[in-house]
């Protein structure tokens, strides 16, 4: 019986294949040059007087890879696995403009934290698991790593860190990012999250959230915070915590949407508040795909 022409249609195996080694080489063309240009960027900095010795870019990173999510849109290939890829290529990338390393709380062996760190900012980035998260931050701070993993807070916090944010030293670490960027991978289901800290500023992609500290008069809960600050026009998420500073003090922590900068007139208002004494923006995150998002 002859061959259908569907059969006779078909590319063999060994086309195919040729195929695809040449994608392959053209993927390592386009990364290796990618890697020049970027080491040129490096170069250009540190020429003009931009770098710090700190070349992440967390706001550009996430701008990037909604673009890319987006233009993937429709396709068969799981956009999960290429926010995953550019995770690992923006982890490289850095490495070739300056340095990076990470500090992680790592309270007990399999926490999580490690895998989650890994997973955002490279398999082979040099890792400094702590068992303290107030430690994560001082190494940020002292230069011993360029980021920190830290839980998100919450009152039943063993070890309150996001006070540490609140010093007036020059090389105070603040958040920029918000952990995972696109959900857990396999085997990494138990919904653990965490924020990032650098010696960096937050920056505006257009879809952020930032976090506030409001120091109060102890008459103000946490839910009262949020419904003080609602008046001024800002949008609160959640006030996730807050602690006691002295008699008849208490500092709380504000989750708020947009990117707010310290001189918003919002947040002048707030100050002028009877019941409000100082605020202080201590960073942000650019918001992460959701869950499902990219499946």
């Amino acid at each position: 019986m002859p061959e259908s022409n569907t059969t006779l249609a078909l590319p063999t195996l060994g086309a195919l294949r040729e195929r695809i080694d040449a994608i392959d080489n053209q993927i390592i063309d386009l990364l290796l040059e990618r890697s020049r240009i970027v080491s040129t960027v490096g170069d250009v900095k540190r020429a003009a007087g931009e770098s710090v010795g700190i070349f992440l870019r967390p706001g550009r990173e996430m701008q990037i890879l909604r673009r890319l999510v987006k233009r993937a849109e429709g396709a068969k290939f799981r956009r999960s696995v290429i926010v995953r890829i550019w995770r690992e290529l923006f982890a490289a990338m850095v490495a070739l403009e300056g340095s990076l390393s990470m500090a992680v709380f790592t309270p007990v062996r399999g926490s999580g934290y490690l895998e989650l760190g890994r997973d955002s900012y490279g398999t082979y980035t040099r890792t400094i698991p702590s068992q303290s998260a107030g430690s994560v931050v001082r190494m940020v701070a002292d230069g011993d790593a360029v980021v920190g993993i830290v839980p998100l807070p919450g009152p039943d916090d063993r070890e309150r860190w996001w006070p540490h944010l609140l010093s007036d030293q020059p090389d105070t670490p603040s958040i920029v990012a918000r952990v995972p960027f696109a959900g857990p991978g396999t085997g990494r289901g138990d919904g653990l999250e965490g924020l990032v800290i650098c010696r960096l500023p937050q920056e505006n992609t257009g879809d952020d959230r930032t976090y506030v500290t409001l120091e109060t008069d102890d008459s103000l809960s946490r839910s009262g915070v949020g419904e003080l600050v609602a008046q001024v026009g800002l949008t609160v998420v959640e006030v996730p915590d807050s602690i006691d500073a002295g008699p008849d003090t208490r500092i709380h922590l504000v989750e708020l949407e947009g990117c707010i900068l310290t001189d918003d007139p919002r947040l002048q208002s707030v100050l002028a508040l009877p019941q409000v004494r100082k605020f202080r923006v201590v960073g942000g995150y650019a918001v992460p795909f959701p869950p499902g998002y990219l499946d």
